[in-house]
């Protein structure tokens, strides 16, 4: 199912540990920062992560991408804007927008389709109603 959704944003400041040698953001790094935002929406909505983990079920990563269209240095802040793209029966397509606030252009984009496995027969399963009503009321 299509979701429409007002994005949610997280405001972050890229630091040092971000960054390779030169100073410029380390490509896997714009992947967790996805990851965050995500965790953050979840917090938001009164479903923190350590709740997920807590539960029978998981929400592992199956696939994700990134493109990378402006440097990203050390110091720029960012606001990543996710949406959710899609909620099917078993998984959940997030799409991030990276957005310099300084220079007002994208820097990058991702996507990260999660499903969800119950923790002990690690076989996928429908995503439990508390998520699915998260994940499609907002």
């Amino acid at each position: 199912m299509k979701v429409s959704m007002k994005d949610f944003v997280h405001r972050r400041k890229v630091r040092l540990q971000d960054t390779d040698a030169t100073g410029v953001l380390y490509f896997p790094e714009q992947l967790k920062m996805a990851l965050e935002t995500f965790e953050d929406f979840l917090s938001h909505h009164q479903m923190p992560l350590r709740e997920l983990i807590d539960s029978p079920y998981l929400l592992p990563v199956v696939h994700a991408e990134a493109d990378y269209l402006a440097p990203v240095m050390v110091g720029d802040e960012l606001d990543i804007h996710l949406t959710i793209e899609a909620v099917g029966t078993k998984s959940v397509t997030l799409a991030y927008r990276f957005f310099d606030i300084k220079r007002k252009i994208d820097v990058g984009t991702a996507k990260i389709i999660h499903v969800t496995v119950d923790k002990q027969t690690r076989q996928s399963v429908p995503i439990p109603e508390i998520l699915k009503t998260v994940l499609i009321s907002v």
